[in-house]
């Protein structure tokens, strides 16, 4: 009765309501980036880590903190949870276990329970998804990893959704994984039938900013997702080729091949498509994407008809030279101003047909508005580039 009790004095609003979605941005220290319609992840987060009384359930690809910055209050919010009998389990990926490693000992001494996944094992790529689902009510997806430098220093967009519904099917998807990293045989656990709540045939109907908005979830890979849930790759291609009159998204990294994949120019053809009917297409990626092998692609995708493409590069740090960071590392896309598309993956094979990831795609203009002026500002901001087809892009310097 007590959890009970204190589950309902710390409910948002919204979970009091109904369904209802909250769209979050990280801005960069220092950018003019910065949408007064969407919220900043420290403080969503905090908030709904110290609503729960029940369970906390978190997958991510990888754990980094630098003590005293913006995600040690998260860390310290999982623990206080803990200390109040909330029961806490965390997912990583093995691919990440030199930065996580360092965080994990102080959260199993706090009584989390946590499981290291080997998703190249079971799916052929990493565990790129990023979420947390408190109390079977409310979750929270999007491109931030769990990195104080995803809070201070990238450009990162999210989305929260205080319901049931979607809450359940985060869980069906953490359950199968959080099996499968107890050493359950993959196929077999994605092989299990389930039902999925807030699909392409059931949406839910959800407030937005004083509005309404329709959305669904989709998740990734093709081939390891349980069955009867519905795949990413699935949705997007039906989003982008839904498209009559322009599309606008934004990521970190676009790729035709990589990680030893095939080539693969399903998400390429599909803008191609888009730009060659009359839609207009402008793209943004981050300049960690030049400099490689994909300049080719990128350049190619640029001289499409129909389609623009811009690199942004974010200025360093006063402070100095900040490790893996300073870059556009959001996922999503805007459709005609109606639809909009959040992600945890890059678009590149190794995501959509490899990597476990999560989406969220949203229906009404409410959504797309907000989207749109985040993605407005940074097309015609001081960081964002047109492409040059004729430049020997340098790497950009990571760590």
């Amino acid at each position: 009765m007590k959890n009970l009790i204190f589950a309902l004095l710390l409910l948002p609003s919204a979970a009091l309501a109904g369904p209802a979605l909250k769209i979050v941005q990280s801005v960069p220290d220092e950018t003019v980036y910065g949408s007064t319609a969407a919220a900043r992840p420290g403080r969503v987060w905090r908030e709904m880590i110290n609503s729960a009384s029940v369970s906390l359930d978190i997958q991510q690809f990888y754990i980094a903190e630098k003590p005293g910055e913006d995600l040690t209050p998260v860390l310290e919010a999982i623990r206080a949870a803990r200390g109040r009998d909330v029961r806490v389990r965390f997912i990583v990926d093995t691919a990440m276990m030199k930065e996580s490693s360092q965080h994990i000992p102080e959260l199993v001494k706090a009584g989390v329970q946590v499981r290291v996944m080997d998703f190249k094992k079971a799916g052929g790529g990493v565990q790129h998804s990023k979420f947390f689902i408190v109390d079977s009510r409310e979750v929270y997806t999007g491109s931030q990893n769990f990195d104080w430098r995803s809070l201070k220093h990238i450009h990162e967009i999210g989305v929260r959704i205080t319901s049931p519904r979607a809450a359940a099917d985060f869980k069906k998807l953490f359950e199968a994984d959080w099996a499968v990293a107890g050493g359950a045989d993959a196929k077999k656990t994605y092989a299990k039938q389930v039902k999925q709540q807030v699909s392409a045939a059931s949406p839910e109907i959800a407030a937005l900013e004083g509005g309404t908005v329709t959305y669904r979830l989709a998740f990734s890979p093709v081939g390891s997702v349980p069955a009867g849930m519905d795949v990413e790759w699935d949705e997007l291609l039906k989003f982008i080729d839904g498209a009559k009159r322009y599309l606008k998204g934004q990521v970190m990294t676009y790729a035709l091949q990589e990680h030893g994949s095939k080539r693969w120019d399903g998400l390429d053809a599909a803008l191609r498509r888009a730009g060659a009917r009359g839609v207009k297409v402008e793209l943004i990626f981050a300049d960690w994407a030049m400099g490689g092998k994909n300049d080719a692609d990128i350049k190619a995708l640029s001289a499409a008809p129909g389609v623009s493409v811009k690199i942004s590069s974010l200025p360093r740090h006063s402070s100095g030279f900040v490790p893996f960071s300073r870059v556009e590392h959001c996922k999503y896309m805007t459709a005609d101003g109606e639809r909009s598309y959040v992600t945890n993956s890059n678009w590149g094979p190794g995501y959509f047909l490899t990597s476990r990831g999560t989406a969220v795609f949203m229906d009404g203009a409410p959504a797309a508005a907000i989207l749109e002026e985040i993605f407005d500002k940074a097309w015609t901001g001081p960081y964002a580039l047109p492409v040059d087809r004729a430049k020997s892009y340098q790497p950009v310097k990571r760590s």
